[in-house]
Formats: structure tokens, sequence, C-alpha cells
């Protein structure tokens, strides 16, 4: 089971990384135009979405691989289920269901590995 987690960690990680290295890097106009944001409305909340995407995708391999604060995986896998609970959301609210089966597969990788990797913490 161990090898089949650190698969999906690095499926999710991978998964989080250039979506969130496009929210940081991707000008206002940009986000505009590809319909994640309206005119007129800040940029600030993607840009604290996309760091926080890319510390989930560091946090979710390296603390269990370092051994140090191995409590952040599971953490790291339980926020990334919130940011898909809220991508499912977004995405039903602007009728884009095309998305939606992406997001509930990420959810529920998302949700055994932080399910998984805190009954081991429990187990030492």
């Amino acid at each position: 089971m161990n090898t089949i987690l650190w698969i999906i960690q690095g499926l999710l990680s991978a998964f989080f990384i250039l979506p969130g290295y496009g929210k940081i890097a991707g000008s206002k106009e940009k986000h505009i135009a590809d319909g994640h944001l309206k005119p007129g409305s800040s940029i600030i909340p993607i840009r604290i979405l996309g760091v926080l995407e890319l510390l989930g995708c560091v946090g979710i391999i390296v603390p269990w691989l370092s051994g140090i604060t191995p409590i952040m995986t599971p953490v790291a896998a339980a926020a990334f289920c919130l940011v898909m609970l809220a991508g499912m959301v977004v995405h039903g609210r602007k009728k884009e269901y095309k998305m939606l089966p992406v997001l509930m597969v990420v959810f529920m990788l998302s949700a055994l590995v932080a399910y998984f990797r805190f009954a081991a913490l429990g187990r030492q």
C-alpha cells in the first residue's frame, strides 16, 4: 500500500504544479481572458491559491519522505480535498460540468492519501 500511496502522492503533486504556477505567473489580463477572474476583481485570491497549491505539491511529498514533521503530508492531502471541493462548487456554478469528474477523482485520491497517512501516523 505504501508504494501505491507514493505513486498517488507523486501524481497529485504533478497535477497541482502547472495550475499553481499558472495562477502565480499569469497576468491579470490572462486570467480575465481565460474566465478565471471577472474584470475589476482582485488578482490576489488567485495568487494566494497558486502559492498554496505549490506549497501543497511540496507538502504532500517532502515531509513524509524526510521524516521531518510527517504530519504535514496528510494535512496537505486534506487541504487538496478542500481545494477540490471549492473547485467543484466554482465549476458547477459556471456550468463547466466537464471538469467535475476530474475534480472528483483528484478529491478521492487526496482523501485516500490523507486517510492512510493519518492512519500510519497513529500506528507509530
